[in-house]
């Protein structure tokens, strides 16, 4: 019996190994990928944080220095105006796109023609590249010839630098960010939007729900879900942002961006 026992557990884990090693080999890419491109930003952030060194000197000229790079980073004050800038540019960004992808996705989830053209043309600036983008945007905010001011002034309204003034440095960008982002938005709040019922709006038509009624009352609740996930998103993008601000700007004017 005993023999009969080692002979039927053996191949059993014999099998279980060979599975575990396959297993591995399979997640192997991933946990390489993890280890080299998070896990590794994350202790390298720590290293230069409590260290004085530039990430390119040997590193047998590393000095610790415990968290003096954190205070010197919260007396500067050119952190705490990026720090401000941000979240302004968050804010904008996130609101304005968020609505005016919410205001598209109903429109077209209203219509039966040309929908996919139409969605095409929209979600077609998100393919772009940014960097290729905000070149072609620094481009129409020109002073001289850029688009945007030969518009204005072929309607003779007074042309503006629109990169080169603090009070409109920013919303300039956002306004590129705006554009480009807007179309993804839409996609994901019209496949929400697809998602609802029709019978709880043919419920609402029958008793007499008007279409404002309709959206706040049947609308809005079933999209919690994709407005949460578009949020997240959101707000990550906008707080991520570096591409656009660099290309444009470079920070400036002012500390402006």
């Amino acid at each position: 019996m005993q023999r009969t026992l080692t002979a039927t557990t053996v191949p059993r884990r014999g099998l279980a190994s060979h599975e575990a090693i396959t297993g591995w080999l399979f997640a192997a890419p991933i946990i390489v990928y993890f280890a080299i491109f998070v896990f590794g930003p994350i202790v390298a952030a720590i290293a230069f944080v409590v260290f004085d060194w530039n990430g390119l000197a040997p590193l047998n000229t590393a000095q610790f220095i415990g968290l003096r790079n954190v205070i010197d980073l919260l007396h500067d004050n050119a952190y705490w105006v990026a720090y401000q800038n941000t979240f302004e540019y968050a804010v904008i960004t996130v609101t304005v796109s968020m609505i005016l992808g919410l205001a598209l996705a109903l429109a077209l989830n209203s219509v039966s023609h040309f929908v996919g053209l139409v969605r095409g043309i929209y979600f077609l600036p998100v393919i772009l590249p940014m960097t290729a983008m905000s070149i072609l945007w620094g481009l129409l905010y020109q002073p001289a010839y850029g688009l945007f001011n030969q518009i204005l002034d072929f309607f003779g309204l007074p042309i503006g630098t629109w990169l080169a003034q603090p009070e409109t440095a920013l919303l300039s960008i956002c306004l590129l960010v705006i554009w480009k982002s807007v179309g993804w938005y839409m996609v994901i709040f019209l496949a929400g939007l697809k998602a609802i019922p029709e019978e709880f709006y043919d419920a609402a038509k029958i008793d007499g729900a008007a279409a404002r009624q309709r959206f706040f009352n049947i609308t809005l609740p079933m999209l919690k879900p994709t407005v949460l996930f578009v949020l997240v998103v959101a707000v990550i993008g906008g707080l991520q942002v570096f591409s656009p601000v660099y290309i444009l700007t470079q920070g400036g004017p002012a500390n402006a961006t």
